[in-house]
C-alpha cells in the first residue's frame, strides 16, 4: 500500500505545497496515462458531487443575504446538475447508480466529515476548493477513459461552473471580514490534503493491497500540477495557497 494512508492531510499537503526538483520524465506518472475502470471512476466522481450538493445546500440558509442565498442555490443547481450526468453516464453501462456508489460510501462520508468547516465562510472554502481541485484532477484523468466515454464525461465536467458564484461570495465575505484571510488561507491548505487523498482513491481503487499502483513518488508530480491550479485559484482570492 502506497504510504498516504499513514500520513495526515496536513503532512501529505505540506509536501505538495514544496517546490519539487524537477522529475525525471521516465519516473513520472502523468494523469492522462492512467487508466481507471469506467465504473468506479464515474461512481466516485458522483459520489463526491453529491457530497458537494449536500454541503451547498446545507449552508444557503446561513447565509446573510438574500443576494448570497440565491447564488448558494446556483451552485447547487450547477452541482446537482453535473451529479445527473454522471448518473446518466453508468445509466448508459446498465449500471444502477446505487451499485456504483456503494464502494465509496465510507470514504466519501469520512471526506464530508473532514472539509466540515467551522462556520459559514469555512463552509464557503470547502466549496470552492474541493469543487476546483477535483474538477481539474477529473478533466486530467479523463483521456484514460475508454475513447467512447471521454466527451460525455468532458461535458459533464466543463459544463456550467459554480466558480463565478463562489468566488463572488468569497471575495465579498474576505473584503467584509478582513481579519478573515489568514484563517481561510490555513483552512485551504488543510483541504487540499483531504482532496489528495481521495484523488489517489481515484488512480488506485478503493483497495489498492496487492496490487501494482504507482509509487508515491511518481505520483506526486502529477498531482502538483492540480495544486498549481488551486494556487491560482486562492490568489485569485487574495489568499496564500
Amino acid at each position: 500500500m502506497v504510504k498516504w494512508f499513514d500520513r495526515t492531510p496536513r503532512d501529505v499537503t505540506r509536501q505538495l505545497l514544496r517546490q519539487h526538483r524537477a522529475p525525471v520524465l521516465g519516473d513520472r506518472v502523468l494523469l492522462s496515462d492512467v487508466r481507471p475502470a469506467l465504473v468506479p471512476f464515474v461512481g466516485q466522481a458522483l459520489a463526491l458531487e453529491l457530497a458537494l450538493v449536500a454541503k451547498a445546500g446545507g449552508v444557503i440558509e446561513q447565509a446573510p443575504s438574500l443576494d448570497a442565498r440565491i447564488a448558494l442555490a446556483e451552485v447547487v443547481r450547477i452541482h446537482a446538475s453535473r451529479a445527473g450526468a454522471f448518473a446518466r453516464i453508468l445509466d448508459g453501462e446498465d449500471v444502477e447508480a446505487d451499485a456504483a456508489l456503494r464502494p465509496f460510501t465510507e470514504s466519501t462520508r469520512d471526506f464530508t466529515r473532514a472539509i466540515d468547516g467551522a462556520d459559514w465562510y469555512e463552509q464557503l472554502l470547502a466549496i470552492h476548493v474541493v469543487s476546483g481541485l477535483l474538477e481539474d484532477f477529473f478533466v486530467a484523468i479523463v483521456p484514460g477513459l475508454p475513447e467512447e466515454d471521454q466527451d460525455a464525461m468532458l461535458r459533464a465536467l466543463r459544463g456550467e461552473s459554480a466558480h463565478p458564484h463562489m468566488v463572488r461570495l468569497l471575495l465579498e465575505a474576505i473584503e467584509g471580514t478582513p481579519r478573515l484571510s489568514d484563517r481561510m488561507a490555513v483552512w485551504g491548505r488543510r483541504l487540499v490534503g483531504d482532496v489528495l487523498l481521495q484523488m489517489y482513491l481515484a488512480v488506485n481503487g478503493p483497495d489498492a493491497t496487492g496490487r501494482a499502483v504507482p509509487s508515491q513518488a511518481r505520483l506526486e508530480p502529477a498531482f502538483n500540477d492540480i495544486v498549481a491550479s488551486h494556487t491560482r485559484r486562492m490568489d485569485e482570492l487574495g489568499l496564500t495557497a
